[in-house]
């Protein structure tokens, strides 16, 4: 299974080639599928869905707002800055002085401060029009192209090709910084669509062979009917993430997104704009044609609220109302947009004893948890382990291509497997695997790997490996030595260390990470919260 997001890329021609300029730096990250099209109900768009099955859809202006309208995927719309369009009004002056400006407005609107200010530096010069629609960008095209008192055209791509149908030259508003902002924005999207996609390995299959998961199985088969909302509660590392994804392809909203939220990473200031999006013009800052929030994403499918326990309080109230009501107003926006979509939460601490201590709220708790489901530790449910190794062991050697007597493998790990805690759960199984692999695959025989190197963790004897102890420091500097190699790129380090961006974000967290200084002491009084994943 590749970790690559699947973008379906649709607009016009020089739309593409803008795209093909930049997508080099995208290819270990995205697989993009580029068609060439005008948004118009003339097109079964969902049909192109269906065929593609891309994660999230890319698109510019009106082809953009059409596409928005028309499917339940997210389409993120390629920004148009106010640079783009100094820059372009520059390049067209260069081929001729009479320059003719169209944009894409989602309503009609006043001209803002560029287009009042760029006449009176370049006289009678430059001319703006702004349209709604592909029809009304034709029309007022046609009109500017029978005035005759135009040199050069600057626009999208739809009017670029209308212009060069007339024999006029064009040049497109769009620049490569803003291809690459809307593909980067349509990678973070997919990355939130999908929560392992991001693990660094592939999710596999839910493997299972003990009766405490066949029956955490069973209830999430059960509770995925319906949309009561069902909260996961269980130590990092147990497999929260995985039956969501269970619940939600068992959910009759399984055609939908599942839409993942780390309720503890976003900023008080972001919050609303993040969740809930806002519309053109909310704010100095806002991208142009607003944004599809992070709930609206979820619309027809699952919302999938990570670490719960960790958002504040004031967060809490507005994620409240929202699922009250079941719908949800954009920042800026006038009308509240009406949504469906079932609820996950997932939490490795005690909700119950957050509300008692005051901490979360009551109101928010009880609508969380209609459902709720406890994933057991592996040390509860030893019969698990083996299974679990099997599996990516297997999993691993395919993906690292290398020949591995898993059997064998399995004979000389059964006795330290047993015996050892797994504070870190499925996911340090599942590292544990990965090392042994890749070991493999640079030519060690079974015989040759050296399982105290390899596997450290296993050689310290049971009762004095505690979450606190030696794992703790191991992982704690492991973080701090990939975070300062990679210069705190988060979605380099958590790919070289195999865990998922939520897991290294509440990690970096415990140990006091200071973006400009490094850990706070690492694996000291501030990494004591460390058994809890």
């Amino acid at each position: 299974m590749s970790n690559r997001a699947r973008i379906l890329l649709i607009g016009y021609r020089k739309f593409s080639e803008l795209i093909n300029a930049v997508l080099p730096d995208y290819r270990d990250e995205a697989e993009v599928i580029i068609v060439e099209s005008v948004a118009s109900g003339s097109v079964d768009y969902h049909a192109l869905v269906k065929e593609h099955k891309p994660d999230v859809v890319a698109s510019a202006g009106s082809n953009a707002a059409f596409l928005q309208n028309a499917l339940k995927l997210p389409v993120i719309a390629q920004p148009v800055t106010d640079t783009d369009i100094v820059d372009a009004v520059a390049r067209a002056r260069r081929i001729g002085q009479r320059v003719h400006v169209f944009t894409y407005a989602a309503k009609a609107e006043s001209e803002g401060r560029l287009f009042q200010a760029l006449p009176s530096l370049l006289g009678e010069s430059l001319a703006h029009d702004s349209y709604t629609t592909t029809d009304e960008a034709s029309e007022k095209l046609l009109a500017m192209a029978a005035a005759g008192n135009t040199d050069v055209v600057v626009g999208p791509s739809y009017i670029c090709e209308l212009a060069a149908r007339r024999g006029l030259p064009a040049v497109l508003i769009y620049s490569r910084e803003s291809a690459r902002a809307m593909l980067d924005e349509a990678l973070r999207q997919a990355r939130a669509r999908d929560p392992g996609r991001d693990s660094g390995g592939s999710p596999g299959r839910f493997v299972i062979d003990s009766p405490q998961m066949s029956r955490v199985a069973e209830l999430a088969r059960t509770y995925a009917l319906g949309s009561a909302a069902v909260l996961l509660q269980g130590e990092s590392g147990t497999g929260k993430e995985h039956i969501a994804r269970e619940i939600h392809q068992a959910s009759d909203y399984r055609d939908g997104a599942l839409v993942a939220i780390n309720c503890g990473s976003i900023p008080n200031e972001l919050f609303e704009s993040e969740l809930f999006g806002y519309v053109d013009g909310a704010f100095t800052s806002s991208r142009r044609g607003g944004r599809v929030g992070l709930v609206e994403q979820a619309n027809g499918g699952v919302l999938y609220l990570d670490e719960v326990g960790e958002m504040p309080l004031a967060q809490q109230v507005k994620l409240l109302r929202v699922l009250q009501e079941r719908s949800v107003r954009p920042v800026g926006g006038t009308r509240e947009l009406s949504l469906d979509f079932k609820v996950i939460a997932a939490t490795n601490c005690d909700l119950q004893e957050a509300v008692e201590a005051g901490q979360f709220r009551d109101d928010l708790y009880y609508r969380l948890n209609v459902f709720t489901l406890r994933l057991p530790p592996l040390r509860e449910r030893p019969e698990d382990v083996s299974a679990i190794a099997e599996h990516y062991l297997a999993e691993y050697a395919r993906q690292y291509d290398v020949e591995l007597d898993v059997p064998t493998l399995m004979a000389r790990l059964k006795a330290p497997f047993e015996q050892y805690r797994w504070p870190g759960n499925v996911r340090e199984l599942q590292n544990f695997a990965e090392r042994l692999a890749v070991n493999a695959a640079h030519g060690a025989s079974i015989e040759e790997l050296r399982l105290e190197e390899l596997l450290p963790e296993l050689s310290v004897p049971r009762g004095e490996a505690t979450p606190a102890g030696l794992l703790k420091e191991q992982e704690c500097r492991a973080i701090a030595d990939a975070m300062r190699r990679l210069g705190g790129d988060k979605t380099a380090v958590s790919k070289e260390l195999g865990i998922s961006p939520t897991t290294l974000w509440r990690r970096l967290k415990e140990m006091g990470w200071n973006e400009g200084q490094g850990a706070n002491g690492v694996g000291g009084k501030k990494s004591k919260q460390y058994s809890r994943g």
